[in-house]
């Protein structure tokens, strides 16, 4: 095709084209890289736990960024999971107790980041227990005991079976209760029961009902190395004298518990700029939110279920990126969007493009090729004929296969700096042409 006479016919339908490229190329960005949510729905916990309470302060941070939040009050830990697993469920992003889950149960699934500490309480009558003293430190003290463990779909409950699982209990060896903390509460307090256990954070509204409560106090693991070790998830918190409460003197003495990592959870396909939103709110929100953390420490990227999810992790380690830092938030997705895109597609695209010209030139070179051999065979009939006792017939049969070799040439589309090649044989056409009329003539 002629470059300087391109038909308005192929402009038209590059031009459209073009545009399909164009509209395909945003739409595949639309659904590789989600955008920031307008709205977000988060799996919290009951309203007297930390859960709940840190979901109402994350909630008030998000809303500052033009983000609405609907907080859903749920049983804890396993319905959060169920519901952030679930596709077609509202929830996107949901509050799990560390220990619940792993990824082959939940592929889909990703952390963003653990949150706070949250310990596992183990609140005793120590009338109970008088014949220790009133001082239970081990987990192995609770045989022949009343315990609530927490409501089923609970990740108390989850964490207790497995705590009782490890010092090999079964279930003739100790009355189990699978009640919320509150049930719990009344029960201990009207002496039905021995043992509360239940797994909250520190500043949980809950804790304030037991350490108001006379007659009960908080369990101090003596073996909280061993648990750690055993089971993974889990991590050794110290708890000061007095650090739940002056007033209370709770815990009355220093101690040890073991804590579980309360970790906000999302599907793996969330907008990574609504990550990046998330990373600067949780660092701002969790300088100072417990009592018992140190500072710093979280957000945390340890003590883990699930895979932390790429953004989050890359914030951890290098802070917001120059795109965040730099540009509106919905900006920097729609970079991130082109440059998920573009850059394989220049990987690929500029090797193949460049190979291209190489292309185009053998294909015209084979035509050509063609042509040539096509020409040298009239080359050689043309001086069969000069050097023979040649007939009218004869001349008037090579001029007519010359006739339709022009033919055939004048219809290939060379581009125009080519053109050289085309008039090359063209002039030799007209060579071989003069040469059969010089001998019809002579023949006349």
């Amino acid at each position: 095709m002629d470059i300087y006479n391109v038909p308005k016919k192929v402009i038209y339908i590059a031009s459209i084209s073009l545009v399909a490229l164009i509209g395909i190329f945003f739409l595949i960005m639309w659904f590789l890289v989600p955008s920031i949510p307008n709205k977000v729905v988060i799996a919290t916990g009951s309203k007297t736990g930390l859960y709940y309470r840190f979901g109402e302060d994350f909630k008030k941070q998000l809303e500052k960024s033009g983000i609405k939040v609907e907080l859903k009050v749920t049983a804890g830990s396993l319905e959060n999971l169920k519901l952030i697993a679930d596709k077609k469920s509202d929830v996107q992003l949901a509050l799990v107790q560390s220990g619940v889950t792993n990824e082959q149960k939940n592929p889909n699934l990703v952390s963003i980041a653990g949150v706070f500490h949250e310990p596992f309480w183990v609140w005793y009558r120590t009338d109970s227990f008088k014949d220790i003293s009133g001082h239970l430190n081990s987990i192995q003290q609770l045989k022949g005991k009343r315990v609530a463990i927490g409501a089923a779909g609970s990740g108390t409950n989850t964490l207790s079976k497995e705590l009782l699982k490890v010092h090999g209990f079964d279930s003739s060896q100790i009355q189990l209760f699978e009640i919320s903390p509150d049930e719990a509460l009344k029960k201990i307090q009207a002496k039905e029961i021995d043992v509360v256990c239940f797994s909250v954070g520190v500043d949980a509204p809950i804790l304030e009902k037991f350490y108001r409560s006379p007659g009960l106090t908080i369990m101090d693991f003596d073996q909280a190395d061993t648990y750690v070790r055993q089971l993974p998830y889990l991590s050794k918190v110290y708890l000061p004298h007095g650090n739940v409460s002056l007033e209370f003197n709770q815990p009355p003495k220093s101690i040890h518990v073991i804590a579980s990592t309360a970790t906000l959870v999302a599907r793996e396909d969330i907008s990574p700029g609504f990550v990046n939103l998330i990373m600067e709110v949780l660092y701002d929100l969790l300088k100072n939110y417990t009592r018992i953390q140190e500072v710093s420490e979280f957000p945390s990227s340890i003590r883990l279920d699930l895979p932390l999810q790429s953004d989050a992790e890359d914030y951890m380690k290098e802070g917001p990126s120059f795109l965040y830092r730099n540009l509106p938030s919905w900006l920097a997705v729609w970079v991130i969007r082109i440059a998920k895109i573009a850059i394989p597609i220049l990987a690929i695209g500029i090797p193949v493009l460049t190979y291209l010209p190489t292309i185009f030139a053998l294909n015209l070179n084979l035509k050509l090729g063609r042509m040539y051999i096509a020409l040298r065979r009239l080359e050689e009939e043309v001086l069969a004929l000069e050097q023979t006792d040649r007939t009218q017939q004869d001349i008037k049969n090579t001029s007519s296969k010359l006739h339709d070799l022009d033919q055939q040439i004048s219809k290939i589309k060379i581009p125009t700096l080519r053109s050289d090649k085309y008039f090359e044989i063209k002039s030799y056409i007209d060579v071989l042409r003069v040469r059969l009329n010089e001998m019809a003539n002579l023949k006349n």
